[in-house]
């Protein structure tokens, strides 16, 4: 690999480390798995386990409009994220507390709620500034490169997680509560070693840092502007917002398999193992294309993929004995796989916007998956009078729609190459937006 400077090597190898411990840490804290069935486990409350998702995705999406005019011209940006993921990640250890002390459930639930709240709006607030140092900082040529092998170590680690999460998962000396109370307790170990990581890159000086400073109020009033100035941007947006829709299901799947009775205790331990498996195979995947196929089909295999998901879901119900076990961890496989499918869209955003108005783009685009977010916590309200099988055949549908319009999508790098955009018709060039 060429090396642009010591700075593009030294942050290529400490974020490639502090993405890689934290995808290894959220083993340990599924959202998808073990969130969603500790809940349950407690409340029996689907509502709650779509008020969980949406806390995660909302806590992630929101908190970036409100910063990003600041990061524009912020300096020192590793030791803000750093300081800032050693409160709101550490406040992880209260509803760990509350279970080993013996609370009620409803203390430990609202405890978990009100730290889980904190956790995710400081993944959201260090986003933007994580964003910021990757693209000032990391050649473009080994850009979808970093995002995969992080994705790919992450995932290896987190298969070791896996193995732990299973045992923890079985063992007669671990019940539940205190079984989920542990593995939390080990998701802070990776989380605190992957802030050490952020910590370790450099942040280099911004020219014209003040110049670049702009409110979080000037933002929103702009948005409009924004998207005016950048019709490239326009499309990705609406079919990341598309795709966003498959958060519906994310939450509920591990609940459909445990209603369809295909369930064993085993088997929660080899279905966040075969999740990871597919992040590990999708962030091989996603960083190849992305560098070697261009984000465009990056973005239109990772909805294909998409597709296949709740699909894969449906049929574990309608089949049996180890065909039921095959399809589930094929669906679960799959699951995994598409939740890197970020990475060709913010290489994608990369390679069609400004250096200096980048962070205020990706904001942009997280605020408008915000209200996507909720549709987990809407989903989970009606699960009593909607079948999930319902839900999971419309996100087939919407997953479909996005696939057809990231056709539409222009592809910078045929643009940049041969000044002719390709696929079909011919779509508007990709271009930087005005300054």
């Amino acid at each position: 690999m060429q090396w642009r400077d010591q700075l593009d090597k030294r942050n290529f190898i400490f974020l490639m480390a502090n993405g890689a411990l934290y995808f290894s840490a959220l083993a340990f804290i599924d959202a998808n798995v073990l969130i969603p069935l500790f809940l349950n486990g407690l409340t029996e409350s689907p509502f709650l386990v779509g008020l969980a998702a949406g806390i995660r995705s909302i806590g992630f999406f929101l908190p970036q409009i409100l910063i990003a005019g600041w990061v524009t011209g912020a300096q020192n940006l590793n030791i803000f994220q750093s300081r800032l993921h050693l409160f709101t990640r550490t406040i992880l250890i209260l509803p760990v507390l509350s279970i080993w002390f013996g609370f009620s459930p409803t203390i430990i639930v609202t405890v978990f709620f009100i730290s889980f709240t904190i956790f995710a709006f400081g993944e959201g607030m260090g986003q933007v500034s994580w964003m910021d140092i990757f693209s000032r900082t990391i050649d473009k040529s080994h850009r979808g490169k970093l995002l995969g092998m992080m994705q790919a170590l992450g995932g290896l680690g987190a298969l070791v997680g896996a193995f732990v999460v299973q045992r923890v998962l079985v063992s007669p000396e671990w019940v539940f509560p205190n079984n989920f109370a542990l593995l939390f307790f080990l998701a802070l170990f990776l989380l605190w070693a992957s802030i050490f990581a952020i910590r370790m890159t450099q942040d280099p000086a911004k020219k014209d840092a003040d110049k670049r400073k702009v409110s979080a109020r000037y933002v929103v009033s702009h948005v409009p502007k924004y998207l005016g100035d950048h019709p490239t941007f326009r499309k990705m947006l609406l079919v990341q917002v598309l795709m966003g829709f498959n958060i519906i299901g994310f939450p509920f799947y591990i609940l459909y398999v445990q209603q369809t009775g295909s369930l064993p205790a085993w088997l929660i331990g080899f279905i966040v193992m075969f999740q990871i498996i597919g992040q590990v195979l999708g962030g091989l995947l996603w960083g190849y294309l992305s560098d070697k196929a261009g984000n465009k089909k990056t973005i239109m295999t990772t909805l294909a993929v998409n597709i296949s998901v709740p699909l894969w879901i449906l049929l574990s119900g309608q089949v049996t004995g180890l065909i039921s076990i095959v399809v589930t961890l094929a669906g679960f496989l799959s699951l995994g796989m598409v939740l890197g499918g970020w990475l060709g869209f913010v290489n994608y955003l990369m390679e069609t916007t400004s250096e200096e108005k980048r962070p205020i783009y990706v904001s942009i685009s997280n605020l408008f998956a915000s209200p996507v977010a909720l549709l987990p916590l809407v989903a989970g309200a009606f699960l009593k009078i909607i079948p999930m099988p319902w839900l999971f055949i419309t996100i087939a549908i919407i997953q479909a729609i996005a696939l057809f319009f990231a056709f539409r999508l222009p592809d910078p790098r045929n643009q940049e190459s041969t000044g002719v955009p390709t696929f079909l018709g011919h779509p508007e060039p990709a271009r930087r937006p005005k300054e």
